[in-house]
């Protein structure tokens, strides 16, 4: 039994660490080192390449470092048996609710304001937005999006969220379906992105969508960079229909120096850090998982294929 480490651009040595303190006599290998591919039960993974999976005629189970498995489905030639499975760890949920309330209390206080002022040695003061007067909209209510709603309630601003299916939370109102999106976004203020990205999710941010936004809108994307069509967010941050976003994920990541995201005074750019899911968490559910591989088990953080989450 073995396992293989393909993390990159992720390092890959917290993980091997993480793996060693919990089963020190199991070999844990990179792909870049000298391995036996007959030995490879488990793969450890952010993406992969296709093609990879028939290297390891072992292989019983590839598990997510994280909580997204887009990168892994999209290596359509996995065997249809072989199970996938997402890192689920609270705490990473807990920091992805601080990441959007930190981001919205900094937009709605006007803290860039503040600071511009504090660099000119000026000192003056301006009617404060009241938070009831600031609706949030999440778009996805998994766990994280959840996690994001629950933040937000006791700060006194109205929640709503929309998702595949209605879910019921307290003090959220709840949008489902395709026909339900664009009520969602013309009662939104700071419009939060938590959605996996699949087929249906990819490119959902557009012009289009975007614009029906009320004017001076604000948008957070810690979903995935491929939903949210940047071309689009920055001609409506020019025209002054959108009055800024922070972005944690990217199209491409890193984006290139040149990206326009870099330097744009509307945009907070942050580099994939809304929440991490810790190594220890990671070691121990893949552990897990291998196990019940093994014991021919259900998996119970298996991703589902039909809707690539």
């Amino acid at each position: 039994m073995a396992i293989l480490l393909m993390t990159a651009p992720i390092p890959a040595e917290p993980y091997r660490a993480a793996l060693h303190a919990l089963a020190p006599d199991v070999p844990v290998w990179t792909a870049e080192e000298d391995h036996d591919p007959l030995a490879v039960e488990l793969l450890l993974a952010w993406q992969m390449k296709p093609g990879l999976a028939t290297r390891y005629p072992r292989l019983r189970v590839v598990c997510s470092v994280g909580a997204g498995v887009d990168k892994l489905l999209a290596g359509i030639d996995l065997p249809a048996a072989l199970p996938v499975t997402r890192s689920i760890d609270p705490g990473q949920h807990q920091q992805m609710a601080q990441y959007v309330v930190a981001c919205t209390l900094a937009h709605t206080r006007e803290l860039a304001r503040y600071a511009v002022q504090q660099a000119q040695a000026r000192w003056q003061r301006h009617p404060v937005r009241p938070a009831a007067q600031c609706r949030v909209g999440i778009l996805g209510l998994g766990a994280v999006g959840q996690a994001i709603a629950r933040a937000f309630v006791p700060l006194g601003y109205p929640v709503a969220g929309w998702s595949r299916s209605r879910q019921t939370l307290a003090d959220v109102q709840s949008f489902a379906g395709d026909a339900a999106l664009p009520a969602l976004l013309a009662q939104t203020d700071v419009l939060v992105c938590a959605l996996p990205l699949t087929a249906a999710t990819k490119g959902l941010l557009h012009r289009q969508h975007l614009r029906l936004l009320p004017q001076g809108a604000y948008i957070i994307n810690l979903g995935r960079g491929e939903q949210l069509v940047e071309a689009d967010l920055q001609a409506l941050l020019d025209n002054g229909h959108l009055a800024g976003a922070a972005l944690d994920v990217f199209e491409h990541e890193p984006p290139p120096p040149e990206n326009w995201v870099w330097l744009h005074p509307k945009v907070r750019a942050t580099p994939h850090i809304a929440g991490e899911v810790s190594r220890a968490v990671v070691a121990q559910q893949a552990l897990e998982a291998l196990q019940h591989a093994r014991a021919g088990l259900p998996q119970p953080r298996a991703a589902n294929r039909s809707s690539g989450y």
